[in-house]
């Protein structure tokens, strides 16, 4: 817990202060070496890194969704298309095509923002994605919202192919991500229900508590970074968010995002691994927030069934680095006075 005005007596010292931020630099320039090797392609080196971080990269998915490559689509030297299928139990394909960026990234592109979601499809987002297909009227009729979709917004494209909402809004940090998610959406035809936006969630999150302060609740998310380009106002049904607590700057910005976005009836599913105490942090600072909170482990039957034999039969797979809980965050009833 922060406090803008300490005693002498809880005053950290500058060498704990010092330490503390030099452990967090070190954690955070490991995270930035997984991501420039993933994009860059480069082999992973031994010896060097810790089990944390080549863990986090030999471990890619549950199979749940297939992914394959289209060989007939023209290639424009930066990207690939491939197409991602679920096969569910009532013999109907769930299939959406994907583009994915296999052009080199400069050292600029990797720094300033939290690019971890545009290395690929994470595991999170698969378990979402699949989740939301069994579970298709979560969705029906309801304005739906993912928050940090990164390159692909999978969850969010399947949700508007196959789950019939009223609307659909998908976004990223990243306006490199923002545009390629744009040419996802008009790919699978789906430009009349999907609007797409940069949604950064300091900033998201900064003008969402001046509104509260002066008493309004409105939605101010800005399009490709133009702070007068301001989207129309709302609140959504659905709130997603797969994988998005990696970095622990951004947890309470984006706790207060989801929060202000929300619908009094509506509810976030925030799926992500736990992390050591990531994820449960990010559960207390929800409920601090006025969140009720509901954690679930097993959520569904054939993601847990995936779960068990990777235990048994897969030795980089960690479920405390690899395997999504899911929270599910609703507001809480508000009591009229008297």
């Amino acid at each position: 817990m922060s406090r803008e005005i300490l005693s002498r007596r809880e005053t950290p010292s500058m060498e704990t202060t010092d330490a503390r931020n030099s452990k967090r630099n070190t954690r955070a320039q490991r995270r930035w070496r997984i991501l420039a090797r993933a994009l860059t392609g480069s082999p992973e080196p031994t010896g060097s890194e810790s089990d944390e971080e080549v863990s986090v990269r030999r471990f890619t998915s549950f199979g749940l969704l297939k992914c394959t490559l289209l060989e007939n689509v023209p290639a424009d030297g930066e990207s690939s298309w491939c197409e991602y299928s679920a096969q569910l139990e009532d013999g109907q394909s769930y299939d959406v095509q994907i583009r994915r960026i296999s052009k080199c990234f400069t050292a600029s592109e990797l720094i300033g923002f939290n690019n971890t979601g545009n290395v690929c499809v994470w595991p999170s987002e698969e378990c979402l994605a699949y989740y939301l297909l069994r579970n298709r009227g979560l969705c029906r009729n309801r304005s739906v919202l993912e928050l940090g979709g990164g390159m692909s917004c999978l969850a969010g494209v399947l949700i508007a192919k196959y789950c019939n909402p009223s609307a659909v809004t998908l976004t990223d940090g990243n306006v490199t991500s923002v545009d390629n998610v744009r040419c996802i959406v008009t790919r699978n035809d789906m430009t009349d229900l999907v609007e797409c936006g940069v949604v950064q969630w300091a900033r998201a999150a900064r003008t969402l508590r001046q509104a509260a302060a002066n008493g309004n609740r409105v939605k101010t998310w800005t399009a490709d970074g133009d702070e007068d380009a301001l989207l129309p106002s709302g609140l959504y049904d659905v709130i997603l968010s797969a994988d998005c607590l990696f970095f622990d700057d951004a947890r309470l910005d984006l706790v207060e995002t989801i929060y202000g976005w929300l619908a009094d009836d509506g509810v976030a599913l925030v799926m992500a691994p736990r992390r050591g105490t990531t994820f449960q942090i990010f559960a207390e600072a929800s409920i601090k927030r006025g969140f009720i909170a509901r954690q679930t482990e097993r959520y569904d039957d054939t993601v847990w069934s995936r779960h068990l034999e990777l235990l048994e039969n897969s030795p980089e797979y960690c479920p405390d680095l690899h395997y999504p809980v899911l929270l599910e965050l609703t507001k809480q009833k508000k009591t009229p006075p008297g």
